[in-house]
């Protein structure tokens, strides 16, 4: 069985906080096939809209029932759709396409395995905060000026984690290190 803080206690766990600072339910997860030995996920109920939106700057947040259980970011889209299936692009050039199917990655395998018996109560989801761009840096490339974009995603998330661990005293469940 799962050690999950207490959610009555500490609301710094509840996925219900983090709903005003516009974290977006994408999915729910379930096994993809009985019997697989690498654990692979299945998304439903996709909010496509979020899912397949190629923008390139997030913190997502796994969550078993209401209790925030992983904390993460990425650069990249966290789906890529295919035309094969329903499901998001398997591999590394999406984040949740990763996290349902990498199998060389301790970390994905790790939130896998971890939340097994949740994943089969029916009880994970997927949410996510899709970041601004911050046009902050001009710079000049061989005489020519140009505005770069900076994304936040980064920082953003180790925020979200020393919240909780500030108000918890431990990261979540998922999260192994401050990073």
């Amino acid at each position: 069985m799962l050690h999950l803080v207490n959610t009555e206690t500490s609301d710094a766990l509840n996925i219900n906080t983090y709903k005003k600072d516009g974290f977006v339910k994408v999915a729910d997860v379930e096994h993809n096939a009985l019997g697989d030995p690498y654990n692979i996920w299945k998304l439903t109920n996709q909010n496509e809209d979020v899912l397949y939106d190629d923008h390139g700057s997030w913190v997502y947040m796994i969550v078993d029932g209401e209790t925030v259980v992983k904390i993460g970011e990425t650069g990249n889209p966290l789906g890529i759709r295919t035309s094969r299936t329903d499901q998001p692009l398997k591999g590394t050039k999406c984040r949740f396409g990763r996290l349902i199917s990498h199998r060389n990655d301790v970390t994905d395998q790790s939130i896998r395995d971890t939340l097994v018996e949740s994943v089969n109560a029916k009880r994970v989801s997927l949410w996510a905060l899709k970041c601004d761009y911050v046009k902050n840096s001009t710079y000049s490339v061989a005489g020519n000026p140009i505005t770069l974009n900076s994304t936040v995603h980064k920082d953003l998330e180790l925020q979200y984690i020393n919240h909780i661990k500030e108000q918890t005293g431990e990261r979540p469940l998922c999260n192994k290190a401050d990073k």
